[in-house]
């Protein structure tokens, strides 16, 4: 599945909603800074990882290394 952008500016805006109506900011911009940090893990983590893993050998269970991509 590729990047949710539409869920990720969601949740950007509800965000800067959220500290717009903020009474204290020294704590506001510490819950800001932990809210952004859990909405861009979440953005990230709603992608896909392709990777291609390329080995030698027989057919038994190998390890090997591959370059992958986020989609």
């Amino acid at each position: 599945m590729a990047l949710n952008d539409i869920v990720f500016i969601d949740e950007i805006v509800n965000l800067q909603d959220e500290m717009s109506r903020a009474i204290d900011y020294e704590t506001a911009k510490v819950e800001y800074a932990q809210k952004l940090l859990l909405a861009i893990k979440n953005y990230i983590k709603s992608g896909t990882v392709t990777v291609n893993v390329i080995t030698t050998g027989s057919a038994a269970n190998h390890t090997g290394t591959g370059t992958g991509t986020i989609s």
